[in-house]
């Protein structure tokens, strides 16, 4: 189990934070609404009406046990940039931040952001990407038993490496890929001392019975 912050209950912040505690992680969420904290307080496992831009605040929560703080403060680039500011001098290991356009972007990088995402950039970006790039998957050859899907990992997954794990050797199926969720990172053919975590979805090659075993 993993232990989350989000700043800002938008869209974006109220659907990660709703998604995170649905995979069972710890969540905290703080918004200025009490409207917004409301109605999702019953979702995660704390939620507080208050002000990002109160460092003080902000103090009592961020700790090393913290394994990412996610930004997402809407049009209010003030607001994210004094943040994601105080995070950093509070020793956030990741925060994760929406960035309203580029320049917001930079800015935020140069003062300590780990990542920073455009959502509706990066949706335009992947519907592109799907309606004019050929899925692979559909022209892979496979004798009739095989397949390629992709699951959700199990919990008694998490934390291992593909080395102890040895899905070959237990299984009798091939892990060509790892997806992380949260990251919307995709790692092609991970080595064997790739370590899952909680947010991960397995791509996977083999035998059709073999794969739904797995799915257990």
């Amino acid at each position: 189990m993993k232990q989350f912050i989000v700043i800002g209950l938008g869209n974006f912040g109220f659907n990660v934070a709703s998604a995170l505690a649905e995979r069972g992680h710890q969540v905290l969420v703080m918004d200025l609404n009490s409207k917004k904290v409301e109605a999702i307080k019953d979702n995660v496992t704390e939620a507080l009406v208050a002000d990002s831009k109160d460092k003080k605040l902000l103090s009592e929560f961020v700790n090393e046990g913290i394994n990412a703080v996610i930004v997402g403060l809407g049009n209010n680039i003030e607001a994210s940039t004094l943040t994601v500011l105080y995070l950093k001098e509070l020793g956030a290991k990741k925060i994760i931040v929406k960035a309203m356009n580029d320049d917001h972007g930079e800015i935020l990088k140069s003062i300590g952001a780990t990542e920073v995402i455009y959502p509706e950039k990066d949706v335009a970006h992947r519907l592109a990407d799907k309606l004019t790039t050929p899925n692979l998957i559909e022209h892979v050859p496979l004798a009739p038993d095989y397949s390629i899907a992709e699951i959700v990992c199990p919990d008694k997954f998490i934390g291992k490496s593909l080395k102890e794990l040895q899905f070959r050797n237990k299984y009798y199926v091939e892990v060509i890929a790892v997806k992380e969720v949260l990251l919307d990172k995709f790692h092609m053919i991970p080595s064997a001392d790739f370590k899952i975590s909680a947010d991960s979805a397995l791509v996977v090659l083999g035998k059709k019975q073999d794969i739904d075993r797995l799915k257990l």
